[in-house]
Formats: C-alpha cells, sequence, structure tokens
C-alpha cells in the first residue's frame, strides 16, 4: 500500500519544495495519500493527476472512503467504481434527494 507514496516521490523527485506521505487504517488496508507544495502547482497536479487515480484502479481500490468524494473528485470516481455501480448509486440518490439540493455535487458525477 505504502508503495503508492514512494511511486509519487519518485515522479515528484525533481521538485525539491514537495513533501508527500502517507498514513492510513492498518484495519481496513486505507491509504491517505497528502501532498504539499508551498503554493498550487500545475506541474505538481500533473505529476499527480491522472496517475493515482489510475494506480488506485489498477489495485482494485477506492479513490474515497469514509469522507465522501467533494467537489472536485466526484468525476474520478469511476477510476474505482463500475458504471453499473455508480448507476445505482445515482437512483438511490434520486430516491432519496429528487431535487438534488441535498449535498449537491459532491457525491456522484453532476448527471447529464
Amino acid at each position: 500500500m505504502y508503495t503508492l507514496v514512494e511511486k509519487i516521490r519518485f515522479r515528484m523527485r525533481s521538485m525539491e519544495d514537495a513533501f508527500s506521505v502517507g498514513y492510513g487504517h492498518l484495519g481496513d488496508n486505507n491509504l491517505h495519500l497528502n501532498i504539499i507544495t508551498p503554493n498550487y502547482n500545475t506541474e505538481a497536479l500533473s505529476l499527480i493527476e491522472p496517475f493515482v487515480y489510475e494506480e488506485v484502479s489498477r489495485l482494485k481500490g477506492s479513490i474515497s472512503a469514509e469522507h465522501g468524494m467533494g467537489l472536485k473528485k466526484a468525476n474520478y470516481l469511476g477510476f474505482s467504481k463500475d458504471p453499473g455501480l455508480i448507476s445505482m448509486m445515482r437512483t438511490l440518490k434520486d430516491v432519496f434527494d429528487p431535487n438534488g439540493i441535498m449535498n449537491p455535487y459532491k457525491l456522484l458525477p453532476w448527471k447529464e
């Protein structure tokens, strides 16, 4: 699991001001990957995304756990959940929130 942190560190080795660390939950094999740069940096972002999502998909992991997807990550759900499951999630969301007013955009990709 921690090899993802090592791979990120290797990918970002040219960025001296970048810092990467991982911590998690031993019981459920959960990794929280934290990558820090002094400022928003498009070069760093290009080294991270979509690499991290592709690695998580390859390892049959999930890109989100107990905290949900968030505004910026909902469209990456397909890296770790198949279309049928996303469709089922959308159906359940529509049943319990037909007007889309509960946490809009934060769990599923915005529906067309």
